[in-house]
């Protein structure tokens, strides 16, 4: 719980930083564009389209047992390889669009933003939710998992770190990618 407080911190840091200290980093050239739509009609499609994700992903979830113990695929798996390739779809496809633009640093970013999302804020918001309704939720993860998280950050630190690509680099991403998802396919979950 202490850890999943300090994460939080961390991202609160991160925007902070992003935001107002350092935004001159993040700001593109030329992207002063109007909104097309009035601000009430655009808050009204995000309370709609959240209120519906939230009735379907209650959906899912209450079927993802029964879909395991019919097909033999672990949860782990479909819970980290399958659902996150459906649910983010839309995210990946923004990402390959921009980057077949040439604008890479905003498909890197759209990339990168929605795991540090998820790693800083997502994650521990669940772990003090968890607490707050007295259902165990932990940040200890199984050593194999920890492994394959490792793995995949330095794989992106050396590709991030390389300011021109190449189609080596696009295949090692991929190759990394394939591994994990083996790894978690084949994976059998046990009580530590």
């Amino acid at each position: 719980r202490i850890a999943a407080i300090f994460l939080i911190v961390m991202y609160v840091q991160l925007l902070f930083f992003q935001l107002y200290t350092h935004s001159f980093l993040f700001n593109e050239e030329g992207g002063g564009e109007e909104g097309r739509i009035p601000m009430w009609v655009a808050i009204m499609g995000l309370f709609l389209s959240t209120l519906s994700i939230t009735v379907f992903s209650d959906m899912l979830v209450q079927s993802i047992e029964g879909f395991t113990a019919a097909s033999g695929i672990s949860t782990t798996f479909v819970g980290l390889i399958i659902i996150p390739i459906v649910g983010n779809a839309v995210e990946h496809i923004t990402a390959i669009t921009v980057a077949m633009k040439n604008k890479m640093d905003l498909a890197m970013g759209i990339a990168i933003g929605s795991c540090t999302q998820i790693s800083l804020f997502v994650v521990p918001i669940m772990v003090l939710v968890g607490w707050a309704l007295e259902k165990d939720m932990t940040l200890n993860f199984p050593p194999f998992e920890i492994q394959l998280f490792f793995l995949s950050v330095i794989t992106v630190a050396v590709v991030i770190s390389n300011p021109t690509t190449n189609w080596l680099l696009g295949s090692l991403l991929i190759e990394t990618y394939l591994m994990v998802a083996l790894g978690f396919y084949f994976e059998k979950v046990k009580d530590f």
